[in-house]
């Protein structure tokens, strides 16, 4: 027999979630509430089984390593490492709403960590565009400084990547994610490692060897990837292998001859190429470690955007002002609303009693604080400018609808078949449509009785990138609602409505090719279709 629903969510010390704010393949985020301090964390919930066929040795086994990780990441304390304060595993429960429905919270580990209300860097890269040279170096000091912290506590990352570098409400990098993190250095002795793990982009060319590899240099060659990526809004190659035509073109020389290195050009004695070539040598042996980086004459000069003393944000405003003006000039987020400019002018004000009252009303119908100014919030920027009707932030990967299921697949459909994708083989539909427990669509009266959440359909595409490696994602469609107010109660226009969760999800791709094919199913959707993102 079940246990009877609880009455509200336990706490997690002093925690209760209240706003969705996005889901993985392997967990999803919660924005969380310290009701007795009035402070917001994120609430990460990690469930435990892997499927419904899931054995309990597999259940047992994941419980173990996300417990390993949650150990290693909880005794990290850096202003360039996301801050994890506790956890704990909990099993199902059931909680009772109050409009009388219910919620189901999985049996899993359940983490409280800061909130990074900036989203992570990957979004902020304009495809084959990069960021400006100032932004690019700012991150990847903070990125060095969190990485030589790690090295200096003997933990290795192993998945060093933007979509692992979150940013807080004002713009500063913390490294996320330690899932693949192990501890190569104790007590002064350091071992070798073995395991073949981290995204294959990013990834250092000796992972493909049988041989043990020594930790510290495979975090430094990620890092010089994060970099190329900084600068040109793409990844160098698929892979550090010979299967990759780019590597092999980097490794014979020809690939100077050829987007984007050839705009290193006869720069390639400039200061940022010389280290990031160096950071990309081969031979792990060869490459420099972390102390070296931070000696190198790029890493070394003068940034605006950077204190020197603290390693902080000199500026949170010039520095989202500048983050967000590439993206807006490639058309990646739609130009600011009247409300921006607005906020933006009272920021700039001695102190936050400047506001009137309107204005910080109109702050928190937001979800942001009023009286933190224009830093409380990195994502400020697009939750004014994206309001109800209007296009989409194309770097966002979920939007909310109201569209009928039949009319929003019809139209999904119509847009992955204007895109005209080519099948990775002879056998393979590009995409196709999938429903979880028959071949045909949910009858409106199943789902209009389904609680949130609830999967009703997802769309599978199997194609190729420009490169003909392999882009596998999916689009899921799921039950949801517009909340009504924010967490300090203030109505949203809007809200309160029922429709569906649109989010897609990488399986196997490059993500910043991901980002562009999504970007094109963005713009074929008529307007209208899209209420929020």
């Amino acid at each position: 027999m079940s246990p009877a629903p609880a009455p509200s969510f336990p706490p997690l010390m002093g925690y209760i979630p209240r706003e969705h704010i996005a889901s993985g393949g392997q967990s999803s985020v919660w924005r969380a509430l310290n009701l007795s301090t009035e402070h917001h964390a994120a609430m990460k919930v990690v469930p435990l089984r892997i499927s419904a066929a899931s054995s309990d040795a597999q259940t047992a086994a994941k419980a173990k390593q996300l417990v390993r990780e949650m150990r290693i990441h909880e005794t990290l304390q850096h202003r360039n490492i996301l801050r994890l304060f506790g956890g704990e595993t909990r099993e199902d429960c059931t909680v009772r709403a109050e409009n009388g429905g219910e919620t189901m919270w999985p049996s899993g580990l359940y983490m409280l960590l800061d909130l990074a209300d900036g989203g992570d860097l990957f979004d902020k890269i304009t495809p084959d565009v990069g960021v400006d040279n100032d932004i690019a170096h700012l991150y990847f000091r903070q990125l060095i400084a969190g990485l030589k912290y790690l090295n200096g506590h003997g933990i290795c990352h192993r998945d060093v990547k933007p979509e692992n570098c979150l940013l807080d409400g004002h713009g500063n990098l913390k490294i996320s994610d330690f899932g693949l993190a192990t501890v190569f250095k104790y007590k002064g002795q350091e071992r070798l490692l073995k395991d073949r793990c981290g995204s294959p982009p990013y990834a250092a060319p000796e992972l493909a060897r049988a041989q043990p590899y020594a930790a510290e240099p495979i975090d430094v060659w990620s890092a010089g990837v994060v970099l190329f990526a900084l600068l040109f809004g793409n990844t160098p190659w698929d892979e550090p292998t010979s299967n990759s035509p780019e590597f092999s073109a980097f490794l014979s020389g020809e690939i100077f001859a050829h987007d984007p290195w050839r705009r290193l050009g006869s720069a390639r004695s400039s200061a940022v190429a010389q280290m990031l070539l160096a950071m990309l040598t081969v031979d792990p042996e060869k490459r420099p470690r972390l102390k070296d980086v931070e000696r190198m004459d790029w890493y070394l000069q003068p940034n605006p955007l950077l204190n020197s003393a603290t390693g902080l944000v000199a500026d949170s405003n010039v520095l989202i002002t500048r983050l967000l003006a590439t993206l807006h000039a490639h058309e990646y987020i739609g130009p600011p609303a009247d409300d921006f400019s607005e906020v933006v002018s009272a920021s700039q004000q001695p102190s936050a009693s400047g506001m009137n009252a309107m204005l910080s009303q109109k702050m928190s119908q937001r979800g942001l604080d009023p009286t933190q100014g224009f830093t409380s919030s990195l994502q400020l920027y697009s939750k004014l400018s994206m309001a109800p009707t209007q296009r989409t932030n194309p770097n966002l990967t979920r939007f909310f609808t109201t569209q009928p299921l039949p009319v929003l697949t019809s139209l999904l459909s119509r847009a992955l078949q204007s895109l005209d994708l080519p099948s990775p083989s002879s056998s393979s539909k590009p995409y196709e449509l999938l429903y979880p427990s028959s071949t045909s669509a949910p009858s409106s009266e199943e789902i209009a009785s389904a609680s949130l959440g609830t999967l009703f359909c997802r769309f599978r595409i199997r194609t190729t990138d420009k490169r003909r490696q392999k882009l596998f994602f999916g689009i899921t469609i799921a039950k949801s609602v517009l909340p009504s107010d924010d967490m300090n109660g203030m109505e949203i226009d809007g809200g309160g409505q029922d429709g569906f969760d649109v989010v897609c999800l990488k399986k196997e791709a490059d993500p910043l090719e991901m980002k562009r094919v999504w970007r094109k199913i963005i713009e074929r959707m008529p307007e209208g279709v899209i209420v929020a993102t």
